[in-house]
C-alpha cells in the first residue's frame, strides 16, 4: 500500500515490526513509564503493535504508533540507557530513522541522529534500546497486521 501524504512524505504503510523471537514492537501509553517502548507477544488486533512507516525520502522513514499517534524516539544519553520510547511530532533526526531491508521481511533501523541501531532485549523487561551495530537482536522483521 503507498499513499502519498504531503511533498515530503513519499509513502506510508502501516505494520508490525517483529523483534526477540515471537515478539513485537508495542510502547507503553503513560508518562508514568515515559512511554517506553518494549516487545510482547502478539496481541491479536490491538493497535499499540501496529506501525506507520512513512518514507520522507533519502532512504529516511518516521515510525510513529497507530493507536497512540506518538513517534519512536530514542534517549541519546548513557544514564538513561539510550531506551526507545514514543514522542510527540518533533521534527528532529531522534524521529527519524535509516531502514535497511536484508530481503524476507528482515530489516535493521538505524536511528539518523545517533547512528545506532533499534534492539530488541531478549531478557528482563524486554526493553528497546538503541545500540552500535555488533548484535544480532538488531535483525527486525517487517509485515503487515
Amino acid at each position: 500500500m503507498s499513499i502519498t501524504t504531503n511533498e515530503e512524505a513519499v509513502a506510508t504503510r502501516v505494520v508490525r515490526l517483529q523483534g526477540g523471537g515471537l515478539r513485537f514492537l508495542d510502547a507503553h501509553q503513560t508518562a508514568q513509564k515515559d512511554c517506553q517502548v518494549f516487545t510482547r507477544a502478539f496481541q491479536g488486533s490491538d493497535a499499540s503493535q501496529h506501525w506507520r512507516v512513512t518514507e520522507l525520502g533519502g532512504g529516511v522513514s518516521t515510525i510513529q504508533q497507530v493507536s497512540s499517534g506518538r513517534f519512536l524516539d530514542a534517549h541519546e544519553i548513557g544514564d538513561l540507557d539510550f531506551r526507545v520510547v514514543t514522542r510527540p511530532r518533533q521534527d528532529s533526526d531522534t524521529q527519524r530513522w535509516r531502514i535497511q531491508d536484508f530481503g524476507g521481511g528482515f530489516i535493521s533501523i538505524e536511528q539518523v541522529s545517533s547512528g545506532r541501531f533499534l534492539e530488541a532485549t531478549l531478557g528482563g523487561d524486554f526493553t528497546v534500546v538503541t545500540r552500535p551495530a555488533i548484535s544480532s537482536e538488531q535483525t527486525w522483521r517487517i509485515g503487515d497486521p
